[in-house]
């Protein structure tokens, strides 16, 4: 008998997920929904210690032969393509050797494998200028994060045109700080000026919400790009004040209201994202932040 040389155990289980990205905060919040309904494999970049469920597999995706040896040894049913280096994380370089070219790297090997694709996009695809933003509406990025996100669309449809292509939001959760909401609280403790802008304008999504659509596509067969969002659009100050008020942050006068126009002319304004599409096609609602919060209280005051 030969021993298995695999770091990891496998597992061909009767459906079995590859999870990218697994370490960050999406991917945390979702590797636990998924390990419930699946055998699930949780890839991480360097922080094995922040994988929540699953097998935990380390994974650079900057690798080509990496990417395809795992998946082929895994052989998933279906990938969530949840990884990416975000603004604040890395230059423009970094953002295309992993956002581009490891999106390129994870959609052959979907192919090679036959798996299901899902992968998780940003609505920072837009230039802001002509929203709602339809399912499909052309990306024209501003910067080079939306850039790179923009590129990762085109080359996993032209892969795998029937992997469905998620454009989403910032993304919020009640049960753990959201990234951005985090680094307003650094600066505030750092005692640092906070201004959050009020031009810019967003449709903050739900973590529970997004999941549950990301699983949801897992096992449908919807190909293509589609917007999942919350339904409410909010300023970033909006949006801002309602995380830090709901973490029970008290910013005093430090928190100011500023306009991203003057600033900045890579920053994006107005991208609302229409979401009835997807609520048709999951047979989904996606509540906005103030619902969203409202049903907290009402289950703490269960509670």
């Amino acid at each position: 008998m030969t021993s298995n040389p695999s770091p990891f155990t496998i597992h061909h289980s009767p459906f079995t997920i590859l999870l990218t990205g697994a370490s960050g905060y999406l991917g945390q919040h979702l590797a636990p929904h998924a390990a419930e309904r699946y055998r699930l494999y949780s890839a991480y970049s360097s922080q094995p210690a922040r994988v929540t469920a699953g097998q935990p597999v380390k994974l650079d995706l900057t690798d080509r032969a990496e990417v395809l040896a795992l998946v082929r040894q895994i052989e998933p049913q279906a990938i969530i393509h949840a990884a990416a280096i975000n603004p604040g994380h890395g230059d423009a370089a970094a953002m295309a050797r992993v956002n581009v070219e490891g999106s390129r790297y994870v959609a052959e090997a979907a192919v090679a494998v036959r798996a299901r694709l899902v992968a998780v996009s940003s609505d920072v695809v837009h230039d802001g200028s002509s929203s709602p933003y339809a399912d499909d509406a052309p990306p024209r990025p501003l910067n080079d994060y939306g850039r790179s996100k923009a590129a990762a669309e085109a080359i996993i449809r032209a892969i795998d045109p029937g992997a469905a292509i998620v454009r989403t939001s910032l993304i919020y959760g009640l049960a753990r700080m959201d990234r951005g909401t985090e680094s307003f609280v650094e600066r505030l403790a750092a005692g640092e000026p906070l201004v959050l802008f009020n031009d810019v304008v967003r449709t903050p999504v739900w973590v529970e919400s997004l999941i549950e659509a990301l699983l949801r596509l897992v096992e449908n067969d919807y190909a293509g790009l589609l917007n999942v969002a919350g339904r409410q659009a909010l300023t970033r100050e909006e949006f801002g004040r309602r995380m830090l008020a709901f973490w029970r942050i008290d910013p005093g006068s430090r928190l100011s209201a500023g306009r991203a126009a003057d600033i900045s002319s890579t920053i994006p304004l107005d991208l609302r994202l229409a979401v009835d599409k997807a609520e048709q096609v999951l047979s989904m609602t996606f509540p906005g932040v103030d619902e969203v919060l409202a049903l907290q209280a009402r289950s703490e005051g269960c509670g």
